[in-house]
């Protein structure tokens, strides 16, 4: 019983451009900028230790580099080494599936680990990015 209850907790999340995008941005110290697109939040209530959320969202190609320059420099960004998207699955799926090239750099926000992943050419013109963190 115990083991079917926290599976069911934590697979437990959002859609959309609703509070629980906002409140997960804001909790890893992240905006969502005003011209993101196809907003998706993995992010449940309450997890077990190890539990991963995620926040997922598309902006103009010619953007991206702008919108993380904030957070991680360019001499941060690694090439994307596995499949992209965190918490095991991608809630955005790009062009190319598993073959597309991107970056990605971890850091730390008032103690909390957070992780970006850039796909710049994901789909139509637009760049994916996506934040990961595990509790």
């Amino acid at each position: 019983m115990t083991a079917l209850l926290a599976g069911a907790l934590t697979s437990c999340s959002s859609t959309g451009t609703d509070r629980g995008a906002v409140n997960f941005a804001s909790r890893i110290g992240v905006s969502v900028p005003a011209n993101a697109s196809h907003i998706k939040v993995n992010d449940p209530p309450f997890t077990v230790q190890g539990g991963c959320s995620s926040l997922e969202f598309l902006i103009p190609e010619a953007d991206w580099a702008a919108y993380v320059t904030p957070y991680f420099g360019a001499d941060e960004l690694d090439d994307l080494s596995s499949a992209p998207g965190f918490c095991g699955h991608a809630l955005i799926d790009c062009e190319g599936g598993a073959l597309v090239k991107g970056f990605q750099a971890s850091g730390q926000h008032d103690g909390i680990g957070r992780s970006i992943e850039v796909i710049p050419h994901c789909v139509n013109g637009q760049a994916r990015i996506a934040w990961g963190t595990t509790e």
